[in-house]
């Protein structure tokens, strides 16, 4: 296994390389210590006409804080894989009137474990991880999706 220091730069590098959406939102690595992933994105390209955070900036981001966490547990990991969202869900709680930070934690050791185990022996695997938004201390934004890495096959 990498540490995770070794591994953060590459997510910021494929975001530039492969998501121009990301880049187009300003949407950033802030953090990662192998149990959270923080990403940022300014307010200002995110905005809506009730001047606070767009709910597809806000869906994006986190999307992307749970997708972004998987990706760094498989280059942790040296897995070489295709990864991919399976299914999402959010509930916007209140709006978020300044810069979006999306944050995803760990499912836990005992889930990740799993996860690659289950890609080991069949070549594919799926996990499910949450990300949250907050705004003015309380949480505005909370997300649940299922991200699902395959076996490349060239």
């Amino acid at each position: 296994m990498k540490p995770p220091a070794d591994v953060a730069h590459t997510l910021n590098h494929f975001f530039d390389e492969h998501l121009p959406l990301t880049g187009f939102m300003g949407l950033r690595l802030a953090s990662y210590d192998g149990h959270t992933l923080v990403l940022k994105a300014p307010l200002a390209p995110n905005i809506n006409d009730k001047s606070t955070a767009f709910g597809g900036s806000l869906y994006n981001a986190a999307v992307m804080a749970c997708w972004g966490f998987a990706y760094l547990k498989t280059q942790e990991a040296g897995i070489v894989c295709n990864q991919v969202v399976a299914e999402g869900h959010i509930k916007y709680l209140a709006p978020v009137k300044g810069d979006i930070t999306a944050i995803c934690k760990t499912p836990g050791s005992d889930a990740l474990a799993q996860f690659f185990e289950a890609f080991h022996s069949r070549g594919k695997a799926s996990i499910t991880l949450q990300a949250s938004i907050a705004c003015g201390g309380s949480e505005a934004v909370t997300f649940e999706g299922r991200y699902a890495i395959l076996r490349c096959t060239s």
